[in-house]
């Protein structure tokens, strides 16, 4: 959630700060990101593994004397007292990570930070559950509300308070105190059902264990990127970088939403026989479609972006030159939705300790190549490195992720559906970008795909998505 409401003030960042702050604000987001794997060690995956399928393995035994409310006391628990445990750190030594980690002068900047993190790794919890019970409409309300109540308090702190990059953090903090506070009862009844039991956690905790380094060397893939560029050529380009990297982003956002369906669904149906064939249709269908989202992206983003909100762009013009990377990390995204399509393979063949090395093995290619890349291209080799990276993961899950499940996309017409995109966007990129041009691009290449409709059935099988 803190993605998308950081995404939805870049018209904040980009006309009320300069490059410099900008690249502050990210660095900071940043931190958070690598932070939330120390609050969850793995236990996300872990609780919606238990959660979803606890009951009902173990309905006819009584080994541990548990059922599924078990779970989640036990998981709220443990969850409590190591978040308030390492915020309570983060706020000790916040003069020491500012000034040691990031080189600035502001402890108060990372004591926000940790109270965002204790109040969006509890709340984060209680969203899960809602997800696994199918509570749909309340799950979105409350996202709405968070989100909302995180943009007004942050324009209202910097724009009328001008209290700078200190209204943003203190605005997502009210998001997630609101978060916290419409999902409380939800806690309260979660935390006191069922019975705290240890040898759950030591379950838990042994099949979550493996995926606290998959996150974090995808948190390193994700984002070395910034602290290589922060080292090497400073915070005006850290700024730049970012705003382009989070115009890119608009494919992690639809990923991440996919996923939320994506996750509890093949852990239901993951024992069926034609499982392999449903996850392909249903693969097959969401690619098609990120496809034609990434050439939308790309024809109408550089006109968007110069939209006047009264006297200011919608994106500050300072920032503009972000452009030039927002193709290479959309497309970046197009391998990691592959890559989210797979997992299929990983959990339900329980190969969770192959996880930690695709996203090694992607996270050190990023890091290397961003340490070549940027000292010759700048914030496009820092793109360009992102984009390999994630390919690199792709090809690793698709090479054993057939040795475990086999999961019968149609990669011949995705294949095709990508090359004629990476086409359009590229004669795209040669002309003037302007409203005449996003028109015509997206005409032309609409109206090509519609005569591609019989041969790679989206609309057949959108379906499968709904």
């Amino acid at each position: 959630m803190i993605r998308v409401v950081s995404f939805l003030l870049l018209p904040l960042y980009t006309n009320s700060f300069t490059k410099e702050q900008t690249g502050y604000i990210f660095l900071i987001f940043t931190f958070i990101a690598f932070a939330q794997i120390l609050f969850t060690y793995g236990f996300d995956s872990s609780f919606i593994k238990f959660y979803e399928g606890f009951s009902e393995n173990f309905q006819n035994t009584n080994e541990y004397g548990c059922e599924k409310n078990s779970v989640g006391r036990t998981s709220l628990i443990i969850l409590l007292i190591t978040s308030i445990f390492l915020s309570s750190m983060i706020i000790i030594f916040s003069n020491s990570i500012s000034q040691y980690i990031f080189g600035f002068q502001n402890g108060k900047w990372i004591q926000y930070a940790a109270l965002i993190l204790f109040f969006e790794t509890i709340s984060s919890r209680i969203m899960i559950i809602m997800r696994m019970e199918e509570k749909v409409y309340r799950f979105f309300i409350i996202s709405f509300v968070n989100i909302i109540v995180s943009l007004i308090a942050s324009y209202i702190l910097v724009i009328y308070y001008q209290i700078g990059i200190a209204g943003v953090l203190l605005g997502m903090l009210l998001g997630v105190i609101m978060k916290c506070l419409l999902v409380l009862d939800l806690l309260i009844n979660t935390i006191t059902k069922g019975f705290f039991s240890i040898q759950l956690l030591k379950k838990m905790v042994k099949f979550g264990l493996p995926f606290i380094p998959a996150a974090f060397f995808y948190l390193v893939l994700e984002m070395s990127d910034r602290f290589i560029l922060y080292l090497m050529i400073g915070p005006d380009a850290l700024g730049l970088y970012t705003i382009g990297y989070k115009l890119g982003s608009v494919g992690l956002f639809i990923i991440t939403a996919f996923n939320l369906g994506w996750q509890p669904f093949y852990i239901k149906i993951g024992n069926q026989k034609e499982s392999g064939e449903i996850f392909g249709k249903i693969g097959t269908t969401f690619l098609h479609i990120l496809i034609s989202i990434w050439a939308l992206a790309i024809f109408w983003i550089p006109v968007l972006i110069k939209i006047k909100l009264g006297n200011n762009f919608l994106i500050g013009e300072e920032f503009w030159d972000s452009m030039q990377i927002v193709p290479i990390i959309f497309s970046s995204y197009l391998f990691y939705a592959g890559y989210v399509i797979l997992m299929p393979s990983i959990y339900l063949k329980e190969k969770q300790n192959w996880s930690p090395i695709f996203r090694g093995i992607g996270a050190l290619i990023n890091i290397c190549l961003n340490f070549y890349f940027i000292k010759y291209w700048g914030i496009f080799g820092a793109a360009l490195a992102t984009l390999i990276a994630y390919m690199t993961m792709f090809l690793l899950i698709f090479i054993k992720s057939n040795q475990w499940l086999k999961i019968l996309c149609n990669w011949h017409a995705i294949g095709k559906h990508f090359i004629i995109t990476i086409i359009f966007i590229w004669m795209h990129l040669l002309t003037t970008q302007n409203l005449l041009t996003s028109i015509f691009f997206t005409f032309i290449y609409f109206a090509l795909l519609n005569i591609m409709i019989e041969k790679i059935n989206i609309y057949k099988n959108l379906k499968n998505l709904i």
